[in-house]
């Protein structure tokens, strides 16, 4: 789980430049138009990627370099009157680097008031953080705030401290204070299911205990929204089995990549990836290898 306790212990102290705010990339025809815009990115140690592997291997298969930087992408749907946020980014209040979200709407010509619906994929901060304007205020006006029953119940309970390393418990007061700000916004969703017409909750639980994609169809191409799902674009689709520190179930969340990217590579589906760079690809597999490929 990425706290700074952990990345300053680590020696990711100093941070390099964010990414600028940004349209990343933008997908479908203007009727159903996906737009991932830049929540900017943050540091973190190599030895995040994966418990209990030799830092030497890990360089070697991710292709990166101590530390290793990752990007956050926010996904965006603009289809008729409805405009669909999937997460909304880090805020204010996480890790240096992250947080662009407001800037990136900007650039893109996106107001806050004109967002409808925004779909959480799970609570961690750098997906739930950005809910709340600098006055505590839900940063959407006027949406619809819809989230996992599992997820939210989770993280807001009265034992969840108990449930977590002391290194977390910033992560379950973060997404406590995020929910008593939304309120009665928040709406609880069942995964398993369609929380809106088209966009279904794929449950793929793991990372977080409640954590889902969402599936749909963009102008007969399907599509899948993956959160954090898959979170590495060399080792989360070519070493599925390896496990990330920040995974809250390292088993469940392993038997949630095997059975993920063999589906993606039998759909033939586009994949949308809060972390992986350039957001969008698709899951090719060789033998009984798989890879992920941008588009």
């Amino acid at each position: 789980m990425l706290t700074r306790r952990l990345l300053l212990a680590a020696g990711a102290a100093s941070f390099a430049a964010p990414a600028a705010a940004q349209v990343v990339t933008a997908l479908g025809p203007e009727a159903a138009r996906l737009t991932i815009l830049s929540d900017g990115s943050f540091e973190m140690p190599l030895a995040m990627l994966a418990r209990d592997v030799p830092a030497g291997l890990i360089a070697a298969e991710s292709g990166a370099t101590e530390p290793y930087r990752t990007v956050l992408n926010v996904t965006c749907l603009r289809r008729g009157a409805e405009l669909i946020l999937f997460d909304c980014g880090a805020g204010a209040h996480f890790l240096p680097g992250s947080g662009r979200l407001q800037e990136s709407l900007q650039a893109a010509g996106i107001a806050p008031d004109a967002v409808t619906h925004v779909l959480f994929t799970h609570l961690h901060p750098d997906h739930f953080w950005g809910s709340l304007d600098e006055f505590d205020s839900p940063l959407f006006p006027n949406a619809r705030w819809l989230v996992a029953s599992r997820e939210i119940d989770f993280w807001t309970a009265p034992n969840v401290y108990g449930r977590l390393p002391a290194d977390r418990h910033a992560f379950a007061a973060g997404a406590q204070r995020i929910a008593k700000g939304l309120g009665d916004k928040l709406e609880r969703q069942e995964a398993g299911r369609e929380w809106l017409p088209g966009i279904a909750a794929v449950e793929t639980a793991g990372h977080t205990p409640g954590h889902v994609s969402f599936a749909l169809d963009l102008a007969g191409q399907q599509v899948m929204v993956l959160g954090d799902a898959l979170t590495h674009p060399r080792i989360s689709f070519a070493h599925p089995d390896w496990r990330p520190v920040s995974d809250h179930d390292p088993d469940a969340a392993v038997a949630t990549r095997r059975s993920l990217i063999d589906r993606l590579s039998s759909e033939r589906s586009t994949v949308i990836g809060y972390h992986l760079p350039g957001a969008a690809g698709r899951v090719e597999k060789s033998g009984s290898a798989y890879r992920f490929a941008g588009i």
